[in-house]
Formats: C-alpha cells, sequence, structure tokens
C-alpha cells in the first residue's frame, strides 16, 4: 500500500488509462478523484473501484469546469499528492475536413486543459507531490490521418518539459 493517506485528482477517470490508474491508486490505498464528462460513467467507475472515490463530472475543454473542481477541492480542504491530467480524445477527421469547431475541441481538450488544470490546482499541491500528463509517441512521429492529435501531444509534451525547466513554477513551491 504505497500511497496511504495520499491523494490524487485524475482527469479522464472514468475509462481507459485513467481507470486503470485509478484502480491501481485505491488499490495502493489512496483517495481518488476522478473527473469526467458522463455522469452515468463515473457512477459505474465508482462503483467498480468502491471506497476512498469522489467523481466530479466536467468539461475539462471548458475552464469554468477547471475552476468549478479548484472551488469543489478547495472548499472540501482537499490537497493533492498527485495530479494526474489525463483527459484526451483522438478521433479525427481527415485533414480537409477538419472544421474549427472539431480544431478548437481537440485543442481544448488535449492541451488547453492541462495548462489550465496545472495552473489552478498547483496551489493545491503538497510539498513532494508528483504531476503526471499522459502524452503519446505520436508527438514524434505523428500519425498519419490524425495531426491534431499528433499536434496537441507534441504541444502538451513541450509544455511539460517548460513547466519542468521554468524556475518561476519552480520556486512557487519553496
Amino acid at each position: 500500500m504505497k500511497l496511504i493517506d495520499k491523494t490524487a485528482v485524475i482527469t479522464g477517470g472514468s475509462s481507459g488509462i485513467g481507470l486503470e490508474t485509478a484502480r491501481l491508486f485505491n488499490k495502493e490505498g489512496a483517495k481518488v478523484i476522478i473527473t469526467g464528462r458522463n455522469e452515468e460513467n463515473l457512477k459505474k467507475t465508482k462503483t467498480l473501484i468502491g471506497e476512498n472515490v469522489i467523481t466530479f463530472k466536467m468539461d475539462v475543454s471548458k475552464v469554468e469546469d477547471i475552476y468549478k473542481l479548484k472551488k469543489f477541492l478547495l472548499e472540501e480542504d482537499i490537497k493533492l499528492d498527485i495530479l494526474f491530467g489525463n483527459a484526451g480524445m483522438s478521433e479525427c477527421p481527415s485533414i480537409f475536413e477538419t472544421d474549427e469547431k472539431f480544431f478548437d475541441e481537440i485543442i481544448n481538450t488535449n492541451l488547453k486543459s492541462n495548462f489550465f488544470i496545472f495552473t489552478n490546482l498547483f496551489e493545491l499541491l503538497n510539498d513532494n507531490s508528483s504531476v503526471i500528463f499522459t502524452s503519446s509517441v505520436s508527438y514524434d512521429m505523428g500519425v498519419p490521418g490524425d495531426p491534431l492529435y499528433s499536434a496537441s501531444k507534441a504541444a502538451l509534451r513541450s509544455l511539460v518539459r517548460t513547466f519542468a525547466a521554468d524556475e518561476s513554477v519552480l520556486e512557487q513551491k519553496n
């Protein structure tokens, strides 16, 4: 039980990588707060995982929902040991069928959301906490037919490296 007395927020925690991570963290003793857009999936996930799970319905692509998550965590006096920005999307129309609405949706979900999750929840991180973001090998090699996913993951990788290297970010925790 490596995560006893630890608290994790996992965006996109009701399916895929997020769900399996939530299960593992919970099994290791952590209290897990999972977010997702679908209330039914969140309920199923909570039932599947069991105790020490809090669900929070939100759309990470909407910054106002990130503010609501922060408000909830502050009101409940929840400090974080793990922040896992996992929510993402990859379905993509062909290059010439991609419209501005879809472009904004994938960039907002895969990139913008992680920036605002990090900057808004940073103050809630305990000392020696961990911040994790889901990326993809597509950041480096690209995926034919899925240019926005690849571009968003490349941008996310660059953003995370900048967070890690930026002394002004690091000084916020000192």
